[in-house]
C-alpha cells in the first residue's frame, strides 16, 4: 500500500495562482489535494471582465481534487470563534469553516487576504497555514508568484495578526 500523501486545503485564488504560474499539476501529483464546493464553483466560474482571467481545467479538478460539502451549521459553528468570517468571500469562509471543524492534520493554503489569515489565526488554524510557494518548492517547482502567495508575506500576516492579539 503506497504512504497517504499530505491534505491540503486549496481556496480559489490559490488554484488560479497555481494554475497562472504551471505548478498546479506538480502540487495535484505531490499532496492529496481538497476543497470545498463554493470554492470549486468560484475557481470555475468565467467572469464577465475576462482580462485577467486564468482558464482552470475542470477535468483536472474533477479527477484530482476532493470536494467536501459545507453546511450551515459548519459556518454557524466558525463564526462563534470568528466573527469576521461573514465577511470573508463565501468560498474562503466556508473552506475555513470546514477545515476548522473537520480536520485535525490538512495543511491550509489560503489566499493572499489579510482577512483570511486572522480569521485562520482566530480558528487556532495559524499553524496548519503554508503558503503556496512552500508547496510548490517542496515539488520542485520554482514559478514567478506574486508577493502575497509567498512563504515571507504569509509569515508577516500572520506575526502581525498574533501581534495584535497579544
Amino acid at each position: 500500500m503506497p504512504p497517504s500523501r499530505q491534505v491540503i486545503y486549496v481556496d480559489t485564488n490559490v488554484i488560479i495562482e497555481a494554475t497562472r504560474t504551471g505548478c498546479w499539476k506538480a502540487i495535484l501529483n505531490k499532496f492529496d489535494v481538497r476543497t470545498v464546493e463554493t470554492v470549486k464553483k468560484e475557481a470555475l466560474k468565467v467572469p464577465a471582465d475576462r482580462s485577467q482571467y486564468v482558464p482552470i481545467d475542470a477535468e483536472l479538478i474533477d479527477k484530482q481534487v476532493g470536494v467536501e460539502k459545507v453546511g450551515a451549521a459548519e459556518v454557524l459553528l466558525a463564526s462563534t470563534r470568528a466573527s469576521g468570517i461573514v465577511a470573508l468571500d463565501a468560498g474562503e469562509r466556508d473552506l475555513l469553516a470546514y477545515v476548522a471543524g473537520n480536520t485535525k492534520d490538512a495543511w491550509l493554503i489560503t489566499s493572499a487576504d489579510r482577512a483570511a489569515v486572522k480569521t485562520a489565526c482566530e480558528l487556532k488554524l495559524d499553524g496548519r497555514l503554508i503558503s503556496l510557494e512552500e508547496l510548490a518548492t517542496q515539488c520542485g517547482q520554482k514559478p514567478k508568484l506574486k508577493d502575497w502567495f509567498g512563504k515571507k508575506w504569509l509569515s508577516k500576516a500572520r506575526s502581525e495578526f498574533l501581534l495584535d492579539s497579544l
